[in-house]
């Protein structure tokens, strides 16, 4: 192989709460290595590449996104190789969708060889030769999921990839200290999405809140979003119970510089 030229593509780290117990079926590729592939390159002039990252196409975004889990894939379909877990409910779905498309043309006008499928079908892969599909199926549970570093990826083979460089966008959210609750601090370039990051984070505390979706209700003030997250929160207690007792009506959502939305939230537990 020559050692001018590495096996490239671009991919969005993919983070969540991922359970310790899958199958011990085919080969499992580490947490730190799960993504959404966002633009395959294949076998590249590694100095080429470098020269033009300084210029990389950015997304139009500032904040990661958030998303959930909902089903297993096998792919390809006849013959899988793969198991992976689709994204279902993903918001900026069509800013990411965009994006993607901006990215492979980009890639394109240099030249490089990237791989233009058609459509973006956003899923992160587990498992390698899955051996006994049933045993995937019957143990998948949804799962909410965060994205917000883009890797220029190596693959080395055998399910092992290394970072060769990194764009991080604002966490959609972060937990922080607090004495005796759960807090967060929640991003957003709306209302709307420090409603869904908020949400996500009550689902990484505890991810059978997903049973409970959202209401597509509009908010106006951050009144509206706890008002909306306690009444997800009541109606999980009264049908299965709830380990937090509410989301307090704590502080102010700020405007950063950058124009990011920010604001601390606090779980009574």
């Amino acid at each position: 192989m020559d050692e001018a030229t590495k096996r490239l593509f671009f991919g969005i780290e993919v983070c969540a709460p991922w359970p310790s117990n899958l199958p011990a079926e085919g080969r499992i590729l580490d947490p730190l290595h799960r993504h959404m592939t966002l633009a395959f390159l294949g076998q590249t002039d590694y100095q080429k590449i470098q020269e033009a990252l300084p210029n990389f196409q950015v997304p139009s975004f500032k904040v990661g996104f958030t998303g959930q889990f909902d089903r297993c894939l096998f792919l390809p379909p006849y013959h899988p190789s793969v198991l992976a877990w689709h994204v279902g409910t993903l918001d900026k779905k069509t800013a990411i969708e965009h994006y993607h498309r901006q990215l492979i043309d980009w890639l394109k006008s240099l030249d490089l060889p990237v791989t233009d499928r058609k459509g973006f079908l956003p899923h992160v892969t587990l498992c390698r030769h899955p051996k006994n599909k049933k045993s995937w199926l019957e143990s998948f549970i949804p799962l909410p999921m965060i994205a917000y570093k883009i890797h220029l990826y190596e693959s080395l083979g055998y399910s092992q990839y290394v970072s060769c460089w990194e764009y991080s966008l604002q966490p959609p959210f972060e937990e922080i200290s607090h004495t005796a609750d759960i807090a967060y601090r929640v991003y957003g370039e709306s209302l709307e999405e420090i409603y869904h990051h908020a949400y996500t984070a009550l689902a990484f505390a505890y991810p059978p809140i997903l049973a409970f979706p959202l209401d597509n209700i509009q908010v106006n003030n951050l009144d509206d979003v706890v008002i909306q997250l306690n009444d997800v929160v009541s109606k999980m207690d009264q049908e299965m119970g709830c380990p937090f007792k509410a989301v307090s009506l704590h502080g102010n959502i700020r405007k950063e510089t950058n124009n990011i939305l920010t604001w601390e939230m606090i779980i009574d537990v």
